[in-house]
């Protein structure tokens, strides 16, 4: 009984820490480079709204 109720907690705890891996991989390469992406583009997005502003600004 003793070596099964460590099986289990060794599995737990194994299971956790693959489940914990598994999430900051994803993160890692999912996540970070679509939150860069947007970045970058919200970035583009305002130097060019800047751009058009002062194009089409009157002078009168």
């Amino acid at each position: 009984m003793k070596s099964f109720r460590l099986g289990v907690i060794v599995g737990v705890i194994g299971s956790a820490v693959v489940a914990a891996g598994t999430a900051l991989g994803y993160r890692q390469t999912v996540i970070k480079p679509q939150e860069k992406a947007e970045e970058t583009y919200n970035q583009v997005s305002k130097a060019a709204i800047r751009r058009s502003v002062a194009a089409h600004q009157s002078r009168y």
